[in-house]
């Protein structure tokens, strides 16, 4: 299986790993390995991220009161999996603005 890197913004090299992207935020930016600049995934997307995911939550938790199945509620992990890879994963990185 390959590991996939994502796009640094400072050196348009594909090498900040998606363990990191995952985890970057303003106060804990991840590094790139090649340029060693700082770079993060903006608040928006994880919020959006969370939002869908909250949702779908509710329509899974509806869709096994209703039908009286548990079940459903697996549907929740892959919900979780597609809205992490779509709007934190896929989005882009935001560059730090130092004040100098």
């Amino acid at each position: 299986m390959s590991k996939v890197l994502h796009t640094c913004p400072h050196c348009q090299k594909k090498e900040i790993s998606s363990y990191q992207k995952l985890f970057s935020v303003s106060f804990s930016p991840a590094v790139c390995p090649s340029c060693k600049q700082e770079s993060y995934v903006p608040i928006v997307h994880g919020l959006i991220a969370l939002t869908l995911w909250t949702i779908l939550t509710w329509v899974f938790i509806g869709l096994s009161i209703m039908s009286s199945m548990s079940f459903f509620l697996l549907g929740t992990i892959p919900a979780f999996i597609v809205c992490v890879n779509k709007y934190i994963l896929n989005s882009p990185l935001a560059t730090l603005q130092l004040n100098e």
